[in-house]
């Protein structure tokens, strides 16, 4: 299976994963854990799934995730608008342990795209937001719909 999409984008994602987090060793939080206080702090997420499906997570592997980010001290729960769901806010060590990792985050983003070459490094991106896209719609369709559904929430290709 030289050619399948999925084990060509694991290994790559693995290799990126353990250069981003060789890089963030110094924070003590895995480019994960720092990617879910950015996306907090941004808050442009109405649910948890939403966020799950933003962060393209197992909505269990968020939840995990929050869990020892609230146990760490980095986030904390807050209501959500209606009473309904869960949200999260980032707590001062949370903003502290953001503000440390993107100087490490800088660099280690900087090398990739040094070791690319910023021409092809954009492209990569590009590629790699339209095989999400692809992938993402093809598994929506291919997932029975969950009763009281409502439209579909993700982008579509471009």
């Amino acid at each position: 299976m030289p050619r399948c999409y999925a084990r060509l984008a694991n290994m790559a994602a693995r290799a990126v994963n353990r250069h981003y987090n060789a890089a963030m060793r110094a924070t003590g939080l895995p480019i994960t854990q720092i990617a879910l206080l950015a996306a907090i702090r941004a808050d442009r997420w109405s649910s948890l799934t939403a966020l799950a499906d933003d962060l393209v997570l197992e909505r269990t592997t968020l939840l995990r995730n929050l869990a020892l980010l609230e146990r760490d001290g980095f986030i904390a729960p807050e209501p959500a608008d209606g009473g309904h769901g869960k949200r999260y806010r980032l707590t001062g060590r949370g903003m502290d342990g953001l503000a440390a990792a993107l100087p490490h985050w800088r660099r280690a983003q900087d090398a990739i795209t040094q070791a690319l070459g910023a021409e092809r490094a954009g492209d990569i991106g590009r590629a790699l937001t339209t095989l999400r896209r692809a992938a993402t719609v093809l598994a929506d369709a291919a997932e029975p719909a969950a009763p009281h559904a409502g439209p579909p929430t993700r982008e579509p290709l471009p």
